[in-house]
Parts: C-alpha cells; structure tokens; sequence
C-alpha cells in the first residue's frame, strides 16, 4: 500500500471512530487542542501524521493505536 492510500484509509477508520462518537469534527478537534482545519485534513487522508500527533488523536476517541491501524490495513 501506498503512502497516500495508508493516510486516506486512517483518515477513514479516525473519522468513523468520531462519527461513531457523535462529535462534530470541528467538536473533536476542540477537545483534543488542536485546529479543525488540521484535524479535518487528517481525516481526509491529506496529511501524514507522527506518531505523537495519532496517539493525541487515539487517545481523545478512546482507541488504541493499533485498533485504528488494523482497522486501516483492511
């Protein structure tokens, strides 16, 4: 898999994770400090995330890294 495909597919998994939470991105993005432009950007798969700024993100919607991870790989 590709580095763009892998980006867009734990966009995907960390939005559903949030939706499934019932917060707005704009919401999330609050809660957890940082900007709604950035984290919008992650869901869409347009920006590459370190590992500290996924565990900010995992940690904020009560997931493990590795959950969101597998979830990505299928």
């Amino acid at each position: 898999m590709d580095q763009k495909a892998l980006q867009i597919k734990v966009g995907a998994a960390l939005r559903e994770r949030r939706t499934a939470t019932g917060l707005s991105q704009d919401g999330f993005a609050d809660s957890i400090r940082m900007h709604r432009a950035y984290y919008g950007a992650i869901e869409r798969g347009g920006k590459n995330l370190t590992l500290q700024t996924l565990q900010k993100v995992c940690l904020g919607l009560g997931a493990r890294m590795s959950e969101i991870l597998s979830e990505a790989e299928n």
